[in-house]
């Protein structure tokens, strides 16, 4: 039983993650760790800082299209 709760687990968290990368919700975290590593003496974005630029970012260069 207990090794079927294991996988169970192991299953949810890789699925957690899949999704985390599809939908871009680990896109904060992945910025903290580089923004730690490359700025260790700047103080990072907010969340929601970041959230609001990653938005505007993508409003000023819309990619339509495969070309």
């Amino acid at each position: 039983m207990a090794q079927v709760v294991g996988s169970v687990r192991e299953w949810l968290a890789t699925a957690r993650w899949w999704t985390g990368e599809l939908f871009g919700s680990s896109a904060y975290q992945k910025y903290l760790a580089r923004h730690r590593h490359e700025h260790p003496d700047h103080e990072p974005m907010s969340e929601r800082e970041f959230w609001r630029m990653r938005d505007a970012d993508a409003e000023r260069n819309v990619q339509t299209g495969c070309c």
